[in-house]
């Protein structure tokens, strides 16, 4: 019977370093062929781990929605900025309705390197159907080249002009405001479109986690002809996720602090959502035999193999080895984050679904 997360803490201190022989994954076509005998035993559903509620929604987010409605006058055009890899999980149409009221409105998908490309026209046709997003924009703010950084102010600038401004119809230059999810690639975008137009160096400070910008900050010029501003804000989650499920994708693209859910946690959703839609890559990545669908069992091999361990001083003041499991949770999301494991679109299966997801 597999062992979900929760049992990883009882049984973690049981495990011994054993030595462990790698097989070269050139064999890889021996595992292929027992496949169908090997899903037979993953398992058909999560198991979500029992732990209290997590705060989704922290004061910075509620002071950062305050002052972004104190803004909103001053904005031309709204851009949601939210991550490819989850084009459905983890938005909120409804607070996206509210918020955004009768100003253009511009769903960028931002970190497209990270998705299979031809995945794109699917999401676009998907949300237009679903959501009536007539403006959807793919980009990679790590990359300059990118055709969808210039396309975002050339869109925006397009919407406005065909919009009504009032309190701004005199105005002749252009103030955008971005907002979205914790950590999809807000303040990146900013400087990305800030080099492609301008040639500037970045003036916002970014990280690979969740949470780092606070505040919304006055407005920064990305682009002088025309003269296009940005507001940049805090990460908003919205303060009701509809699922565990949609939790664990947020959770999966780091979009909330790797602690907060548990990282081996979040690996197990991640090895049974990569089993079940057949994405393997890790196998081949990490040098494994065959697919796994035992967390325990992935998270050993491990340390095994990259040498993971971590001394816990007992009782009678000696110390002992034991695999350090939380490391190497933190090394496997990092490879899939990093696609190691190959480019992936999580929200895949539910394109075609007609639940809301929020």
């Amino acid at each position: 019977m597999f062992q979900n997360t929760l049992s990883i803490r009882k049984n973690r201190r049981k495990a011994k370093f054993v030595s462990f022989k790698v097989n070269s994954m050139k064999n890889s076509v021996r595992w292929q062929a027992i496949l169908p005998e090997l899903k037979k035993k993953f398992r058909n559903e999560f198991v979500f781990p029992e732990k209290k509620s997590t705060q989704w929604f922290p004061g910075h987010m509620n002071r950062g929605m305050k002052q972004m409605e104190a803004k909103l006058k001053l904005v031309d055009c709204v851009l949601e900025v939210h991550d490819a890899r989850i084009p459905i999980s983890g938005r909120n149409p409804n607070l996206t309705h509210s918020f955004v009221a009768a100003k253009p409105y511009i769903l960028v998908l931002n970190k497209c390197d990270l998705i299979p490309s031809e995945y794109q026209s699917t999401i676009m046709s998907a949300l237009k159907e679903r959501e009536n997003i007539q403006h959807i924009i793919f980009t990679n703010s790590k990359l300059d080249t990118c055709p969808g950084l210039k396309e975002v102010t050339k869109r925006a600038a397009q919407l406005i002009t065909e919009t009504e401004r009032y309190n701004r119809s005199d105005a002749v230059d252009y103030n955008l405001m971005v907002f979205g999810v914790p950590n999809v690639g807000k303040s990146s975008l900013i400087n990305a479109l800030r080099g492609v137009h301008m040639r500037k160096k970045r003036v916002l400070q970014v990280a690979p986690e969740a949470g780092l910008t606070k505040n919304v900050h006055e407005r920064i010029r990305v682009c002088n002809s025309p003269a296009v501003y940005l507001f940049d804000t805090p990460g908003i989650m919205n303060p009701r996720i509809a699922t565990m499920d949609v939790g664990m994708r947020l959770a999966s693209c780091a979009s909330f602090k790797d602690h907060l859910v548990g990282e081996e946690s979040v690996v197990d959703y991640l090895l049974f959502w990569l089993n079940k839609n057949e994405e393997f890559g890790y196998v081949d990545s990490l040098g494994l035999e065959a697919p796994t669908d035992n967390v325990t069992e992935l998270l050993f091999y491990m340390c095994v193999q990259r040498n993971l361990r971590r001394k816990i001083r007992h009782v009678d003041g000696t110390y002992k080895e034991y695999p350090d499991f939380k490391s190497a949770a933190q090394r496997f999301l990092s490879e899939f984050r990093s696609t190691n494991f190959g480019k992936i679109l999580l929200d895949k299966d539910l394109l075609d679904s007609p639940v809301n997801v929020s």
